[in-house]
């Protein structure tokens, strides 16, 4: 069997166990980071949440540095009392979106599944009626380039975005930090993304192409505008580092196949 084909077969059997299991890829996400950074890396994590990957990256990188980002205000009152004992993180309260000027934005929060506000409301259009989202509120804005110019980073290693449907405009709105230090990212991808937010999945690829990066599956396969893969997270590799991060995502999930 050829290298292709090999491939095709763990990422429809990784495809297949992660419907089954939604914590999958957040553990192979969880592997990957603490197998791939050295301690002494900075990461982001947009969409922190309540902040098990901000703790985990924490964990990981005692020497380093972790920005957690939340802008759903209960949620990130968590995610302050679970990093608390951790000093190498910083939290930032804001939603992660592409416009450096702006300073606050409507960010549609959810009491029934709090882990699915955004600044859009995604889950409308993939269970309709499942999501109750609240009124929607003011929270403050922001772009990964502002926290990386806050923050003073002169590099950073990975970035973790998990924003329902809003990756999109997080990305570009880092595109300054992003093109010069050069981060390994792990974001959700929702085929819904582009119809939410009024882009084309062309545009998405061409901004990727343009600053030297390329797609990668949770399986190490090259992902291109021609043949995009049905799944809800994809790395994005600096192009001179791809076969390295295919390498270690394989190397990953060959132990949960």
């Amino acid at each position: 069997m050829n290298s292709s084909k090999i491939l095709a077969s763990n990422w429809l059997a990784f495809y297949d166990k992660a419907k089954n299991d939604g914590q999958l890829i957040e553990a192979v996400i969880h592997d990957f980071y603490s197998s791939f950074l050295s301690p002494n890396a900075i990461a982001l994590d947009g969409g922190a949440n309540v902040g098990y990957h901000t703790t985990g990256l924490s964990h990981h990188l005692g020497n380093g540095l972790v920005i957690g980002v939340e802008a759903n205000r209960t949620t990130f009152e968590t995610l302050q009392a679970n990093c608390n004992s951790q000093t190498n993180i910083k939290l930032v309260y804001a939603a992660l979106q592409d416009d450096q000027d702006l300073s606050s934005m409507l960010f549609h929060c959810s009491s029934s599944h709090p882990g699915r506000s955004g600044v859009k409301r995604l889950w409308d259009l993939l269970t309709p009626g499942e999501v109750h989202y609240n009124t929607p509120n003011v929270v403050p804005a922001s772009t990964i380039d502002n926290i990386a110019n806050e923050f003073s980073l002169n590099r950073l290693d990975f970035i973790k975005l998990d924003l329902e449907g809003g990756e999109y405009a997080a990305l570009l709105g880092g595109t300054k930090s992003i093109s010069c230090l050069r981060p390994v990212i792990v974001t959700e991808h929702s085929h819904l993304a582009p119809v939410l937010n009024d882009y084309d999945l062309r545009e998405y690829f061409d901004w990727i192409h343009q600053i030297g990066y390329v797609m990668v599956s949770p399986s190490g396969d090259i992902v291109e505008f021609s043949n995009p893969y049905p799944f809800w997270y994809v790395f994005l590799a600096p192009t001179e580092r791809q076969p390295q991060v295919s390498s270690h995502i394989i190397s990953i999930i060959s132990k949960y196949l």
